[in-house]
């Protein structure tokens, strides 16, 4: 990724999405692999549960395959695989640093700390302490929780955007204005980026379905619970939001059975702030 004396005067053609799709699939691929490596080596130096927080979640990880990387100026694997590079395209340049790290803090920790910002913002608001009068209570908690379910749908719809039209991986890397450019090896046929179109608007109608039955649920629970001082996330499954939350995930969240047992078949993480969880090692909590 170093400066070419030439390159402001080269015309900039974005990466193919199946080559964006691979690189980002072959990065992945290397932080498990360092993940499961470093598990390995804390169990044989009987560390594994001071370093479980950092094991059970690729994020920091991740983070720091980005400082080695693209934070120091390189190619990642998968981009050197694939042979694209970090640019931006309008402005015909190399991304900075600054902008680099932008974006991968956005892409490893955007979604994660807005929906832990809104946790915390709904444990004040259904604080006994703060004397808010009902009508507040149930306002906050109703737009807390429709962000709350939002947040993820709106990650997807950009997801969707992403394989119709090639243009900015995440959210996080869009809103950075850091895309990709192909510079070495043979382009992908075209039946690909149409296969991934297909994807794209699958993508974009299950958005739709999900907002219409997360609005429908909504509208469900908030007829079916008479005191609003009593609609903490704590004692309701915090997916359908209508089962009352009888297992927990290592990261202390709350789920019935049914919802979190469906998510961990298809996704081994928390469905609010994406931790890694082990579907063996979910727990059935009692005395709620």
């Amino acid at each position: 990724m170093k400066t070419d004396l030439n390159w402001p005067n080269r015309k900039l053609k974005c990466a193919g999405q199946a080559e964006i799709l691979r690189s980002h699939q072959r990065d992945d691929d290397f932080v498990r692999y360092l993940r499961e490596k470093l598990s390995e080596v804390s169990q044989n130096f009987g560390v594994h549960r001071t370093l479980l927080q950092y094991i059970r979640s690729d994020t920091p990880l991740k983070l720091l395959y980005f400082v080695f990387t693209s934070g120091m100026g390189n190619q990642t694997l998968g981009e050197e695989y694939t042979g694209i590079v970090q640019a931006n395209l309008e402005q015909r340049r190399v991304p900075t640093l600054t902008v680099r790290v932008l974006a991968a803090v956005l892409e490893c920790l955007g979604e994660k700390a807005l929906l832990k910002l809104l946790r915390h913002l709904q444990a004040y608001v259904n604080d006994p302490r703060r004397q808010l009068t009902p009508a507040a209570v149930t306002f906050l908690n109703t737009l807390l929780s429709r962000l709350c379910t939002m947040i993820p749908i709106i990650v997807l719809l950009h997801k969707g955007m992403f394989y119709i039209y090639g243009r900015y991986y995440s959210l996080g890397r869009r809103i950075a204005g850091l895309d990709y450019t192909k510079v070495y090896g043979p382009r992908p046929v075209d039946t690909v980026s149409w296969g991934l179109r297909l994807l794209g608007v699958a993508t974009l109608i299950q958005c739709l379905l999900r907002f219409w039955q997360s609005s429908t649920t909504q509208n469900t629970t908030a007829l079916n619970i008479p005191n609003a001082k009593h609609t903490a996330v704590g004692h309701s499954c915090q997916l359908c939001l209508e089962t009352t939350a009888t297992t927990a995930t290592l990261c202390g969240h709350l789920f019935c059975w049914s919802c979190l047992s469906e998510w961990l078949r298809v996704k081994p993480q928390c469905p609010f702030c994406r931790e890694y969880v082990p579907p063996s090692r979910i727990v059935h909590v009692m005395n709620l």
